[in-house]
């Protein structure tokens, strides 16, 4: 076994969710910019007495049940955030960033490793000499498409899968309750428009989540020779140049991408310059810049460009997914940019909002 310390340092916002998505009232209360989540145990068992039906037999909301004064016992809270969502009507909602039982934000190691495959096939596609893509190597279910191309690259089942060998443990940074985290607007971009925004907690830039990359090297041994790993250790031994070589190849794309924002469509100059700062910078060999969690996007996720390169087969994929959410309405032609829409942060009130900074970008590094 090789163990390398890994440190992971977010550049923009990430958002990973729980599955959970809060609401106003019931989960958190707003007040001073602030997002103020509920210890619902400390505010019933304060709040017992005022725990009565109306006349209609419904009970207060949790969040009700406080007064302004309330807002300076800690206790009647799990942390603070800055910021709101978009909404502060009743039906306002938030999507919950995933944390552990101390509601200490961390990254799932499935995260990374699930970006680190990505790369690695994108960048051994060509290296394999894969034959011309057909509508059969791609399969009917949208759940496993692509599962027969994964394992030509990268073995035939789990036990005779290459990253089998490599063990991601989760990250962990923040020491306190919420400590990281931050309130946010988050909205889809396209082109030519912009839709609804909507919620998200998640961790703010420029924090430090720490863990552990293994490589198992038994696997590659003699010994194990059977398991046909030994030609494609180099992978390993390489992984994060050639994330950096997938992430870079993305990061063009993206930031052509934004400078093609047009109006109606709010400006988005910001963010395509951070993608041409992020082109300038000078990463050691042992870092890497990925993009994870939501936001990521298609070409994030899957073999990108190369399932891109027959262009009509592409777009019978799309339809056949329902990749494009414009369905039966959709005016796509073979060729046409793909993925369509970005999600990205933004800041103002409705009529005003500005994108600030696309979502999971992140600085890898190992030692």
């Amino acid at each position: 076994m090789t163990t390398y310390r890994l440190t992971l340092q977010t550049l923009t916002p990430v958002h990973i969710g729980s599955g959970e998505e809060w609401r106003l009232g019931f989960d958190f209360v707003l007040a001073n910019g602030q997002t103020w989540l509920l210890n619902e145990d400390a505010i019933l068992q304060a709040k017992e007495s005022l725990l009565k039906p109306d006349g209609r037999g419904h009970y207060p909301l949790l969040g009700s049940l406080l007064t302004e004064n309330d807002l300076k016992n800690p206790h009647f809270f799990r942390y603070v955030l800055n910021g709101q969502p978009p909404s502060v009507k009743a039906d306002a909602r938030l999507k919950a960033f995933i944390k552990d039982p101390f509601d200490r934000p961390y990254i799932p190691g499935s995260s990374l490793k699930g970006a680190l495959r990505t790369a690695l096939a994108w960048s051994a596609w060509r290296e394999l000499n894969l034959p011309p893509l057909r509508r059969e190597d791609i399969g009917r279910n949208r759940g496993w498409a692509g599962k027969l191309l994964e394992t030509r690259i990268f073995g035939k089942d789990p036990n005779h899968d290459l990253l089998r060998a490599l063990q991601v443990s989760d990250l962990h940074g923040p020491e306190k309750a919420g400590q990281g985290l931050i309130a946010l607007k988050a909205q889809v971009l396209t082109q030519k428009a912009a839709q609804a925004p909507i919620g998200v907690e998640a961790v703010t830039s420029d924090v430090l989540f720490e863990g552990s990359l293994t490589i198992d090297d038994f696997l590659f041994s003699p010994l194990a020779k059977k398991l046909g790993f030994g030609e494609r250790k180099v992978w390993l031994d390489q992984l994060m140049q050639r994330a950096q070589k997938h992430s870079l190849a993305r990061i063009r794309r993206l930031a052509e991408w934004f400078e093609n924002v047009r109006p109606p469509a709010p400006t988005a100059g910001r963010i395509a310059a951070f993608y041409r700062q992020l082109l300038e910078a000078q990463l050691a060999p042992n870092q890497a810049l990925l993009q994870i969690g939501w936001g990521a996007g298609w070409d994030g996720k899957t073999f990108w460009t190369h399932l891109q390169q027959n262009a009509q087969l592409f777009e019978s994929l799309v339809r056949e997914f329902r990749l494009d959410k414009a369905g039966k309405m959709s005016k796509r032609k073979p060729g046409d940019p793909f993925p369509s829409s970005r999600r990205v942060a933004v800041s103002g009130k409705k009529d005003g909002l500005k994108p600030l900074a696309p979502f999971g970008w992140v600085l890898v590094e190992i030692n």
